[in-house]
C-alpha cells in the first residue's frame, strides 16, 4: 500500500493516506526521469561524441479526492490542501510502499485544481509538482565511523584488560543506491593537514590546517554546497581557502567505497565520521 505525506517548508502538512478528508487515487512520475545528453561533434565526424548525461527535472502528478462529512468540513479540507501545496513553498514528499521509504524535495507548479461542484461535499483534485533535484533519497541518513581508537580501560573492568590501540584508518562504505551520492565528513581533531581519500579513484580532500582536540572539521561534497568549515569554541568558520587545490569533492560510487583518512605529524583524531543518503532513480 502506497503511503504519501507532503510537508512544505512552512510546516503545512497533507497526509494522502489514513486521512478521512482525502481519498488517494494515483501518483505519476516516480518511475521516469528524462536523461539529457551533452554531445560534441568534430569537423567531418559522423554522428556525435557523448560527453555526459545528466537528468532533467522530475515532474510529478498527484490525483486524489477531497471530501468532508458536511459542506463546512469539505471546505476546511480544501483549505488544508491549498495551504500545503502553496507554489511559493518548497516541500518534501514522503513516500512509503511495503518497506520502501523515499523522500523527494519538490514544489507545486500551481495551486491544486479542485473545482467546487454546487453543494457537493467532495471533489476530485490534481496537483502538479516539480522536483528540481530529480533524485529520490533514502529517508534515513547512513553514518559510518572510521575507528581511530579501539579498546582501552573501562570501569568496572575485568582481567585481563587491553590497552587502547589505534584502529584501522579506513572503512568500506557500501552505497546501495542507483547513482553516486555526496558525503558529509565530520573530522574531530587533533589533526595536522587532515585528508580523506577515496582509494578506488584516488580522489581526496585535504585541508591544510592544524586542528586541536577541541576543533571539528565539517566537509560537505553536495553539488552546489561544497563547503569546508571548522568549529572552534562553538563557532563555525569558513575554511574553504585552506583546501589543497588538487582536492576533489568526491562522491560515493555505487557499490563498495574504501575511504581512508590520513593526518601528518603522527596526530590521531578522536573520530572520523562519514554520513550519506542513498539516491534512487525511482521508487
Amino acid at each position: 500500500m502506497q503511503k504519501l505525506t507532503f510537508i512544505n517548508d512552512e510546516g503545512k502538512t497533507l497526509k494522502l493516506f489514513d486521512n478521512p478528508h482525502v481519498l488517494f487515487d494515483s501518483i505519476e512520475g516516480l518511475e521516469r526521469i528524462a536523461g539529457v545528453n551533452e554531445t560534441s561533434q568534430a569537423v567531418r565526424q559522423d554522428g556525435t561524441t557523448l560527453e555526459y548525461t545528466s537528468f532533467d527535472e522530475r515532474p510529478i502528478t498527484l490525483k486524489f479526492a477531497v471530501k468532508g462529512k458536511t459542506y463546512e468540513d469539505y471546505l476546511a479540507a480544501r483549505d488544508e490542501a491549498l495551504a500545503a501545496f502553496n507554489p511559493k513553498s518548497v516541500g518534501v514528499l514522503y513516500y512509503e510502499n511495503k518497506g520502501i521509504f523515499r523522500t523527494l524535495v519538490c514544489k507545486a507548479d500551481e495551486t491544486p485544481d479542485m473545482p467546487i461542484n454546487g453543494i457537493q461535499t467532495w471533489t476530485k483534485c490534481e496537483v502538479y509538482l516539480t522536483a528540481n533535484d530529480p533524485m529520490l533519497y533514502n529517508q534515513f541518513t547512513t553514518s559510518e565511523e572510521i575507528s581511530t581508537w579501539i579498546g582501552g580501560l573501562k570501569f568496572p573492568f575485568k582481567l585481563p584488560f587491553h590497552l587502547k590501540r589505534r584502529g584501522e584508518p579506513r572503512v568500506n562504505i557500501v552505497n546501495s543506491g542507483h547513482v553516486e551520492t555526496p558525503v558529509q565528513i565530520i573530522f574531530k581533531g587533533p589533526a595536522y593537514n587532515p585528508t580523506v581519500r577515496l582509494l578506488q579513484t584516488g580522489e581526496y580532500i585535504r585541508v591544510k590546517r592544524e586542528l586541536t582536540s577541541d576543533d571539528t572539521l565539517y566537509i560537505d561534497t553536495t553539488f552546489g554546497v561544497n563547503s569546508v568549515e571548522i568549529e572552534r569554541d562553538g563557532v563555525r568558520e569558513n575554511a574553504f581557502s585552506a583546501i589543497d587545490w588538487r582536492s576533489d569533492f568526491f562522491q560515493l560510487r555505487v557499490g563498495d567505497n574504501l575511504v581512508e583518512y590520513t593526518t601528518e605529524n603522527q596526530l590521531v583524531p578522536q573520530s572520523v565520521e562519514i554520513r550519506f543518503r542513498e539516491r534512487y532513480l525511482g521508487a
